[in-house]
């Protein structure tokens, strides 16, 4: 999980002005404006398992992905048109067995601890070097495994390609001889290259596992 900067700056315009129009409600807002806002603020990822989302349409014209209420619309009546409290979010395999459904479609209104929005996420959230998720705070390691189910298979392993590019990008950028070991410097610089966007706004998908197997690497160095 990323750290996401909520800004109210980003907020679309229609969204405001939306906010403000006497019997205004979510569903009858500008809901592209939001998700195009929501995709340049979060890279083009899931606020939740780090896949690629895109506001485009399916061939049932519905968008490849979903706009999140992290606080329930219907427990927070006040902050369905609260934009700080809005996430963009992938489609959990909607439709699927709920076994395989996670982010949104897993958790439904499910209260979290872990919250996106909030910088200390990406502490809380760990990852080991197979892929798999996890946290050492019981509750948040929770709200990972069972309600955004976010150790379904697909997930896990598409997390462990990312930490593999890791270890390749190393081995063909900084090659050493043999009993070498990266210095902190290559894993530094290793570390920004997945911090960073590229030029069409995008984050590498799982971004985060692999700046985590980084960083664990370069703590270890003396």
């Amino acid at each position: 999980m990323k750290h996401i900067q909520k800004d109210i700056a980003n907020e679309p315009v229609s969204l405001k002005s939306h906010r403000s129009t006497p019997g205004a409600t979510y569903d009858n807002c500008n809901k592209e404006d939001i998700r195009q806002a929501l995709l340049k603020e979060q890279g083009h990822l899931c606020a939740y398992c780090m896949q690629r989302i895109s506001a485009s349409l399916d061939n049932m014209g519905i968008p490849m992905m979903q706009i999140e209420h992290y606080d329930a619309q219907s427990q927070h009546e006040t902050l369905r048109l609260n934009y700080k409290n809005m996430l963009g979010v992938c489609r959990g395999n909607k439709g699927f067995a709920k076994h395989l459904q996670h982010c949104d479609q897993s958790r439904g209104n499910q209260t979290l601890k872990i919250d996106p929005r909030d910088a200390i996420c990406e502490n809380l959230v760990k990852f080991d070097n197979n892929g798999e998720i996890y946290s050492d705070d019981a509750i948040v390691d929770n709200d990972l495994n069972n309600f955004l189910n976010l150790n379904v298979r697909y997930l896990v392993d598409g997390r462990k390609m990312a930490i593999d590019e890791v270890i390749k990008n190393l081995n063909n950028k900084y090659k050493k001889k043999a009993g070498q070991k990266w210095s902190k410097g290559d894993l530094q610089k290793e570390i920004k290259s997945w911090q960073e966007i590229d030029s069409d706004g995008m984050y590498q998908i799982y971004c985060q596992a692999a700046i985590h197997y980084l960083q664990k690497k370069l703590q270890r160095l003396p």
